[in-house]
């Protein structure tokens, strides 16, 4: 409870901040102000060409500064209150440099420590594989959960949502959601100890659509204050009293925090430059407002709901190096391809992803969130595998080696985007029964990695 203080500072000013009509912040006060900063801090993506892993150290810094002076001049806007919430430049400065440089979540022999990188660092990222949120049917919940916990490199798993409890349909803000949630304790803690695991940190509570769910399933019996618990910023820089209660509640039971920001590409914050100055403001205020130990990004293509296209994997380089360099925060990146379970696009995706983050200084992965996370039941065990076996291998490469290898992969799987290859449903791809990858998805996995070798990343 070490943060109640900020807490209740927070709250006040979510009741006394500046008023604002949404339509003003949204339409008006951010993507002017985006702009601003964009031209008083000299951001220009182009000047890259077609490097995708950025290696302009000074960029990334010109990239950090305009997103503290994002972070200052805009604050937070609850929309329960219609009121700004700012900070000045001394108290962000003074957070940031008291933010956590490493979390522990899981308890006993399956805790895991997720530690500060730097660009380029040989360190391993911190691997949470899972299904993000992907709605799956309640009679594969169980299984879908145990693929991705029994695999060895996956350090804690997130959860996907349920769409159905006990066979009926979940609605948010009713007595349904509540067993929904407490269900996703059930189901997900039995996958943990059927694949021997049963410390692994869970992301959770992925069916608290409001807060209900979370209060209730963040209990005595349920899930863990040693689990790590997402709270959400509404896009563009916005939160409201639902997210503010979790956070009250979460700060007052010691449960470690995991906050995303996931900016709209083409959006209030523009393109590509606006982006990666908006990753920045956005992890900022993420530790400002919820105080939150690991802070992910997964900025949202408007057509294909992905984050894996060339202009996207731009912005996040750049603005995880920019945080990297002149941070303490722990970056986190969730990995959002189109491509689906089945396919080698799928992998192509996430390993570019994976590439890049290593290259970046990123300190965690999250996912993949395969076809989007849209196609009910549409993930697997095996890309969280792969995901973790790329980071690693890259892990200490430099960003020029990254990108070399990141605009190969990107080259493979761009021009299937409008075609969206979501693959094939989990029973399609494992044996529901033994787990194991089917024979086809298996030989596809096999020969992508070979040809990541024969692009000059080996992985064992």
């Amino acid at each position: 409870m070490r943060n109640t203080t900020r807490l209740l500072d927070v709250l006040d000013r979510m009741e006394s901040g500046p008023i604002v009509e949404e339509s003003q912040w949204d339409m008006f006060m951010v993507p002017d102000e985006v702009a601003r900063v964009q031209v008083e801090f000299d951001i220009d993506l182009n000047a890259l060409g077609d490097k995708l892993v950025s290696a302009d150290d000074a960029l990334a810094d010109r990239v950090f500064a305009a997103g503290l002076t994002l972070a200052e001049r805009l604050g937070v806007y609850c929309i329960s209150t219609s009121r700004q919430i700012k900070f000045s430049r001394a108290e962000i400065l003074a957070a940031l440099a008291v933010a956590p440089t490493e979390v522990t979540f899981g308890e006993g022999g399956d805790r895991h420590t997720e530690r500060k990188r730097q660009v380029e660092d040989p360190a391993h990222l911190t691997i949470k594989g899972g299904g993000v949120g992907t709605p799956i049917p309640e009679h594969l919940y169980l299984a879908v959960h145990q693929s991705y916990a029994q695999e060895s490199l996956v350090d804690g798993m997130i959860n996907c949502t349920l769409e159905r409890v006990y066979g009926r349909e979940i609605r948010s803000r009713s007595p349904w959601e509540v067993l929904g949630g407490w269900h996703e304790v059930e189901l997900t803690k039995a996958a943990c100890r059927r694949a021997g695991r049963p410390g692994l940190g869970l992301g959770c509570v992925e069916n608290a659509v409001s807060e209900l769910s979370e209060l209730s399933a963040t209990s005595y019996g349920g899930f863990s204050p040693n689990d790590w618990h997402h709270i959400a910023m509404i896009s563009e820089f916005k939160t409201d009293y639902g997210a503010l209660t979790k956070l009250a509640h979460l700060v007052r039971t010691g449960s470690v925090i995991h906050a995303f920001y996931n900016t709209i590409y083409g959006g209030s914050v523009g393109g590509k430059e606006g982006m990666a100055i908006a990753i920045v403001a956005g992890s900022i205020l993420l530790q400002m407002i919820y105080m939150t130990n690991t802070h992910s990004v997964s900025p949202a293509h408007p057509f294909y709901d992905n984050d894996t296209t060339p202009e996207i994997i731009q912005a996040i380089s750049v603005g995880h190096q920019a945080l990297a360099r002149n941070s303490r925060l722990l970056t986190d990146l969730v990995i959002t391809p189109v491509s689906g379970p089945g396919t080698s696009t799928l992998l192509y995706e996430t390993a570019a992803m994976a590439i890049m983050a290593a290259a970046s200084g990123s300190c965690g992965l999250i996912g993949p969130r395969s076809a989007a996370g849209i196609h009910p039941a549409h993930v697997s065990g095996l890309e969280a595998r792969w995901m973790a076996e790329v980071a690693h291998a890259a892990a200490g490469i430099s960003r020029g080696e990254a990108d070399a290898l990141v605009r190969q992969l990107v080259a493979l799987y761009q021009p299937t985007l409008n075609k969206r290859p979501i693959g094939k449903p989990f029973p399609e791809v494992y044996d529901p029964v033994m787990l194991r990858p089917s024979p086809e998805w298996q030989g596809t996995y096999e020969v992508v990695k070979q040809e990541l070798a024969q692009m000059g990343l080996a992985i064992p």
